[in-house]
């Protein structure tokens, strides 16, 4: 029993090992300043919104985006004199299209948020008119009656 415990063990590291050496070699950027901007950049750009490909929902988070673009703010701010021209100009770049892009995207959640209280109140104002409407006709049945 041991012995087979032990095999299956064997096994089981040989089957890790193997596929470790069958997943090919992923080769990362360089780590520099460029390429730790443009990760915040695509961070913000997730936060700032995506379609489910499932439901067809849009899923935003724009308070993390927020944050994400004062992340990068604070960054411009702290290394300001400290940069190089090309590094200066790819971070002032991406500033402006995030910031650009969140009002966007925020005055559109501002305007579906509208679009859908006023559906709600809409649905919810037809009930209450239907019974008006029947309450009406119920008063106008009775005083026909009555003036019978």
């Amino acid at each position: 029993m041991a012995q087979e415990d032990e095999k299956k063990v064997d096994d089981q590291e040989k089957t890790a090992e193997e596929e470790a050496e069958e997943q090919p070699w992923i080769e990362l950027p360089p780590v520099n300043f460029e390429n730790f901007v443009l990760g915040l950049r695509n961070t913000a750009l997730i936060h700032l919104g995506f379609r489910d490909p499932e439901t067809g929902k849009l899923i935003q988070n724009l308070p993390l985006t927020r944050h994400t673009i004062d992340t990068l703010g604070m960054l411009e701010e702290k290394t300001r004199g400290n940069l190089t021209a090309p590094e200066a100009n790819l971070l002032e770049n991406i500033l402006y299209e995030l910031r650009m892009s969140y009002l966007r995207a925020d005055r559109l959640a501002k305007e579906e948020a509208e679009k859908e209280e006023v559906e709600t109140t809409e649905s919810k104002e037809e009930p209450e008119a239907e019974g008006e409407v029947q309450q009406e006709a119920d008063k106008q049945e009775s005083s026909d009656d009555n003036s019978c």
